[in-house]
């Protein structure tokens, strides 16, 4: 029990020290994934960030800045190929919940509603970490990475790249849509 609680404690430090060794604050993933209700937005790149419909600690402060940066005049020339997309990890609320949440902090942004089965393999597929608070049954604690999933051509999605919030860096995000719109990367 002392190990797992040790573990459980030092995990998240590791995960944030690999971040701050690796290319200003992000990994670079570009490996497919299934993430079926991630499609159907019209543009080919989306940030993604995972959280739940209430949460106060680590979505609304993440959130807030998102729509802040998503209004910024250096975001302005990606509004129409870059979409935001706010992802539900707590599948007790009702199916319009997610999106009337992440539309509360930006009208462009939106939000998808998993249920408990489609959540099972979410951590897999975006190395997210969340579980159930055991101080409080209504919390989930959670990873507050975006993340950066482009639609290829055939259809299939990609995760490209992971960012830390903390500090969330703007300029790089910025200059990585950039560059995958010009073909560089």
């Amino acid at each position: 029990m002392v190990v797992l609680t040790l573990f459980a404690m030092g995990a998240p430090l590791l995960f944030s020290a690999l971040f701050s060794n690796q290319n200003q604050g992000k990994i670079e993933v570009n490996r497919p994934i299934e993430a079926e209700y991630l499609r159907g937005g019209k543009e080919e790149l989306q940030l993604v960030f995972f959280g739940y419909v209430g949460c106060t600690k680590i979505c609304t402060p993440i959130l807030h800045q998102l729509s802040d940066f998503y209004q910024s005049k250096a975001f302005e020339p990606l509004k129409g190929s870059v979409g935001f997309t706010f992802v539900n990890l707590m599948p007790e609320v009702t199916p319009d919940q997610p999106g009337i949440f992440a539309q509360s902090f930006n009208p462009a942004f939106r939000g998808v509603y998993l249920t408990q089965r489609r959540l099972m393999d979410i951590d897999r597929d975006f190395n997210l970490f969340f579980s159930k608070s055991i101080q409080d049954a209504g919390e989930i604690n959670h990873s507050d990475y975006v993340y950066l999933v482009r639609t290829e051509k055939n259809g299939d999605l990609k995760l490209i790249t992971i960012y830390m919030t903390h500090p969330l860096k703007r300029d790089t995000i910025v200059e990585d849509i950039l560059a995958y719109q010009k073909g560089m990367k």
